[in-house]
């Protein structure tokens, strides 16, 4: 192997510009630490940024050790890592769910909490990007992992190259079509000491079995090129599941109603009836989506919906888990919860008021939202009177990166809890949201403390003026 076979295949997947500011996550291991060397080896060419970001979750008696050792390997780079701890056994516990997933739920939790640090701390938006070290290896065990358990044509096309993160940053894998055995080759040709994780050896764990087991077998025993003939099967999944889950967007967007008192999603049936079963799958998916319900796309319930969609009864209906039914009235579906609505706290109130930018010293212990008044009158003049705090009324939108979102979009993609969408609290300028206020229900740990904020207005080393606004109690 060449040495630059790596940055070359970092380069060639084009998934990251020049000039980027890339967060990359590192637990140490081979894969992330070849990553985070072939970056920072192109990193003046390129023009990077590198932010090594390392969580420990606690799980092993070494973690507190290998943190260490990462953050001294990124020092020796000049490089800064970002420590971060998080007791992933507690969070299973208290969710229900396996290590596994707590700590993949924490760290993409984090990786968007350091880039909203990122755009507070005054770096482009538009530049920022997350860095993961998923490899082809990665993509085949996932693939196979997924088949085993059960799963549908979008499971199993596998691990993406690209996608965004839940707060809209951009999340890739530029070593998605890379060989471990290649990345293993680099590590060796760099002399890079990575950290070794032994409980990659435990074949209790499925995923591990998968890889040290299932994959040899098959590879000795029916195809030496299994690795290969998967991944190339889930990247034409991959391409047959996005054309169809695009086809259905189209037919469930303009099809789909939200009644938000009764919490009821509705499908007008005229307009997809028609449709075939692939089709309409995927629209009860994405309903059940929009519902917060995604563990429902299953196999039984899905079908169990498609039956009512194609069904001669204009009265069918059947009950779903968690409480759910779906039923037909005439040429509409309705899905229907019984989740009690939660409303917004009356008690909080907001101070809106202008300061020179070297009197701005707020406590950043507290919630607070700060924008450069001088450019937000460009766009308000004379209307900082008309700033009010209020739950979401039908046309809010939040300034985003390259351009804006609808704020039921951003509920719905963020996963509020359908029931607490009506609780949470803005602070608004005629339709434009400047300030989500902290809520429980928001998706990352530091929108809970802290709240979402519009992407305009940002304050820059020429900010004379900040728009200061912070939480009061109500008059």
């Amino acid at each position: 192997m060449k040495k630059n076979y790596i940055i070359d295949r970092i380069i060639d997947s084009e998934l990251i510009e020049p000039g980027s500011v890339i967060i990359v996550g590192v637990s140490g291991g081979p894969d992330s630490l070849c990553l985070l060397h072939a970056l920072w080896s192109i990193s003046d060419a390129y023009d990077y940024e590198l932010v090594p970001v390392h969580v420990n979750h606690k799980l092993r008696k070494e973690a507190d050790a290998e943190a260490e050792h990462i953050a001294l390997i990124c020092e020796r780079m000049d490089l800064e890592c970002r420590l971060y701890d998080a007791d992933c056994a507690a969070v299973a516990q208290e969710l229900g769910i396996s290590t596994e997933e707590a700590g993949r739920n924490i760290r993409y939790q984090i990786f968007d909490d350091v880039a909203d640090e990122l755009v507070e701390e005054g770096v482009d938006i538009e530049k920022i990007v997350i860095a993961l070290a998923h490899n082809a290896d990665d993509q085949c065990e996932t693939v196979l992992f997924r088949l085993l358990r059960g799963t549908g044509p979008h499971g199993l096309s596998g691990i993406p190259a690209f996608r965004l993160s839940a707060s809209g940053h951009p999340v890739v894998r530029p070593l998605l079509f890379v060989e471990r055995k290649d990345i293993e080759e680099y590590i060796r040709e760099n002399k890079l000491k990575p950290n070794i994780d032994k409980s990659n050896d435990d074949n209790t764990y499925t995923r591990n079995k998968i890889r040290n087991e299932l994959i040899p077998y098959l590879e000795k025993n029916y195809n030496p090129r299994v690795r290969e003939n998967i991944r190339r099967y889930a990247n034409i999944a991959n391409m047959d599941d996005t054309l169809l889950r695009d086809i259905a967007f189209t037919d469930y967007s303009e099809n789909i109603e939200i009644d938000a008192d009764t919490l009821k999603a509705t499908l007008k049936l005229d307009e997809i009836a028609d449709n075939p079963p692939p089709i309409n799958s995927r629209i009860v998916s994405l309903v059940f989506e929009l519902l917060d319900l995604e563990s429902l796309v299953t196999f039984e319930n899905v079908m169990a919906v498609l039956d009512l969609i194609y069904s001669d009864k204009p009265s069918a209906g059947v009950d779903l888990p968690m409480g759910v039914r779906a039923y037909r009235e005439y040429d509409r579906l309705v899905f229907s919860g019984g989740e009690e609505k939660l409303l917004p706290d009356d008690s909080i109130g907001i101070y809106p008021q202008v300061l020179l930018k070297k009197d701005f010293h707020p406590d950043e212990d507290t919630a607070y939202a700060a924008f450069d008044f001088d450019e937000f009158s460009k766009e308000h003049p004379g209307r900082i009177g008309d700033i009010e705090l209020r739950t979401r009324m039908e046309g809010d939108y939040l300034p985003i990166k390259g351009g804006s979102k609808n704020i039921q979009d951003y509920l719905v993609d963020s996963k509020v809890l359908k029931n607490a969408r009506e609780s949470i609290l803005m602070v608004c300028i005629g339709s434009e949201v400047l300030w989500i206020l902290p809520s429980e229900y928001l998706p990352t740990e530091r929108e809970k403390e802290k709240g979402k904020f519009s992407q305009k207005y940002h304050i820059s080393e020429a900010t004379e003026r900040v728009l200061f606004i912070e939480i009061t109690d109500s008059m």
